[in-house]
């Protein structure tokens, strides 16, 4: 071999050898490169109970978990965020490095610029006793967004490590440590609230429900229902006071009561005493109130130690007065779990409604029957939507003077099996006002004589709108005869889907819109009425002319063969000889008479007969 070709293969064996050193030393090994992958802080979140926040500018933070929440623990003693903390958490985990760094690729000066020895800042994470976690946030490296950040050795055989990562932890290090107070001074989900006391030197307010679905209740200074609205209201404010500032008990100068004596509560303070599901102590507030149209005031709290200053766009709410949280509805009905509903009056027999199988049923000649659900619809509508017009009178010591010791009628309900409400309807002896009252509470209102239609007091008019039904396999045969005019017969064929008919003995099949004939018998198979009609004494005087009748001739359904049986329906105007808005109806064989539009009634018995040209 030539000594030329040797020195270059030389020289190529050295290039070769000094780009796999480089490669070593500057590309990321295979365990580098997991790491990149999965970050380089790693730590079980949920075990942390300690966080140390050093600055170089001197303010420092300690953090601690109790196993229930947070706390600031140097510079002061308080709660802490706990968004804050989880976001701290958070974004520690989701440091994502670039490049791994070695010291010794740095001359001195160049590595102090990093600020890696004197960090600006430096996050200790600890685990009971052990340390898992000592972070060094350094200065901003060349690559945007990113910063030298230090990994200091936690346990033995950890090695110090460097890098260059993206993070947003500067942002969030640069907080103060009054940044780190939970800025809430109550830090509850609402539903777990389950009474609220209002103490001040006039009197007290308390609101109590027995589980968090309940609706509210006014205990004190009466007993009655409470406005669902107007105590979310109040439990808006309560847990959105905002913590302004705060100073210690010991130094802060509080303004002295003024005329108080003994026990006596300070004029111008509020004590708010708030009981949580799960918990044998409430949380208690004392507050002093605001002066006129001022957003922020003074306040302490029974499980926090500062003097706060805190601020509210909606102080009011807090100085209410026991009408003011009183619920101006008539009800509060959950139509969707009431299983039965009872209305008794002073005229006519009880009616009783009872729900199976999502369905409202009327009870009627001692067997269900199907109930009206729009009616019932309308019925819960009404009362939940219907408006008090006065608190009367907080005591039920003399209830015949609103006609409530015999009530003219009572309208109650049973919600799945528990106690039942039962709201019972009165009028003075002019019968000019109305007045209801809860069984259960001494509360009489005064409401208006609008909401009694919602009630009828007539079963009748609870009845189902359904007064035929039948399906068309069964369908034989349609008589149509208005007044004394020969009938139309329209005769089915339930095997074939055919018609025939005559009339006065002529066969018509012909003339016969089979489309016009299908949807007539479609209309009578789900025959619905207006309404049904309370007094039926003129009815049966005019039914018994007609003026159109309908004879529908059914047999087994799916055969052509077999016994019949036939159901009349007669229709008659509501004035004899005129042609009324209104028509009578009734199923012959049926004690109960139904409404029918005129136009309604049009509609239905339109011709069957093909258009002549």
């Amino acid at each position: 071999m030539r000594l030329r070709s040797t020195l270059l293969l030389l020289f190529l064996v050295a290039i070769l050898g000094a780009v796999i050193l480089g490669i070593e030393r500057y590309l990321p090994t295979t365990r580098e490169l997991l790491e990149m992958k999965k970050g380089p802080v790693r730590f079980e979140r949920n075990k942390i109970t300690l966080i140390e926040i050093d600055s170089s500018g001197g303010d420092g933070v300690t953090l601690s978990w109790d196993g229930a929440q947070w706390w600031v623990r140097r510079p002061f003693n308080d709660l802490a965020d706990p968004e804050k903390v989880a976001k701290l958490l958070t974004e520690l985990t989701s440091i994502g490095w670039i490049n791994r760094l070695h010291q010794d690729e740095f001359d001195a000066s160049e590595w102090s610029k990093t600020q890696l020895e004197k960090p600006r800042h430096t996050v200790r994470l600890s685990s009971g006793s052990h340390q898992v976690l000592n972070l060094s946030l350094g200065a901003l490296s060349p690559i945007e967004g990113s910063h030298y950040v230090g990994l200091a050795p936690v346990k033995d055989g950890d090695e110090v490590s460097q890098y260059v990562a993206r993070t947003i932890l500067p942002d969030l290090l640069k907080a103060s440590p009054s940044d780190w107070r939970d800025a809430k001074l109550l830090r509850l989900p609402a539903d777990v609230i389950l009474n609220v006391r209002l103490v001040q030197a006039s009197g007290q307010i308390e609101i109590a429900r027995s589980n968090p679905k309940a609706p509210w209740m006014l205990v004190k200074p009466l007993s009655t229902r409470a406005s669902n609205e107007r105590v979310g209201e109040l439990l808006a404010t309560l847990l959105n006071l905002t913590i302004k500032d705060a100073a210690d008990p010991a130094s802060a100068v509080k303004t002295p009561p003024s005329n108080t004596a003994g026990n006596e509560l300070d004029p111008q303070e509020l004590k708010v005493s708030i009981t949580v599901k799960g918990l044998p102590v409430p949380f208690e507030i004392t507050l002093n109130k605001p002066a006129a149209q001022a957003s922020e005031t003074r306040a302490q709290a029974s499980y926090r130690k500062p003097l706060y200053t805190i601020t509210s766009k909606s102080f009011t709410d807090l100085w209410s007065q026991p009408n003011d949280l009183r619920d101006r509805k008539l009800a509060r009905i959950d139509k969707e779990i009431v299983t039965v509903v009872d209305i008794s009056s002073a005229v006519h027999p009880a009616i009783h409604l009872e729900k199976k199988s999502d369905s409202w049923f009327l009870k009627r000649h001692n067997r269900l029957e199907p109930a009206n659900g729009d009616r019932i619809f309308k019925f819960f509508e009404a009362l939940n939507n219907f408006d008090i017009l006065e608190y009367t009178a907080d005591s039920a010591s003399n209830l015949s003077q609103y006609g409530l010791d015999n009530p003219f009628m009572t309208v109650s309900w049973d919600d799945a099996g528990a106690k039942p409400q039962k709201l019972l309807f009165g009028t003075n002896k002019e019968s000019t006002d109305f007045f209801a009252k809860y069984d259960s509470e001494p509360s009489i209102y005064r409401v208006d004589a609008t909401i009694l239609p919602s009630v009828p007091q007539e079963a009748i008019k609870w009845k189902g709108l359904g007064a035929l039904r039948f399906t068309q396999f069964s369908l034989r045969q349609i008589s149509l005869a208005a007044g004394t005019a020969p009938p139309v017969m329209l005769k089915y064929d339930p095997m074939t889907a055919q018609w025939t008919g005559e009339r006065a003995g002529k066969d018509i099949t012909a003339q016969i819109d089979r489309v016009k004939a299908d949807k007539l018998a479609g209309e009578l198979a789900k025959f619905n009425v207006q309404d049904w009609a309370g007094d039926v004494t003129n009815a049966i005087l005019a039914l018994q002319k007609p003026a159109l009748r309908v004879v529908v001739t059914l047999g087994e359904p799916g055969t052509n063969t077999g016994p019949t049986r036939d159901t009349i329906l007669n229709f008659a105007p509501t004035q004899e000889g005129m042609d009324t808005t209104l028509y009578f109806g009734q199923v012959q064989g049926d004690p109960d008479v139904f409404y029918i539009a005129r136009s309604s009634l049009l509609q239905l018995l339109a011709p069957v007969f093909k258009t002549k040209p």
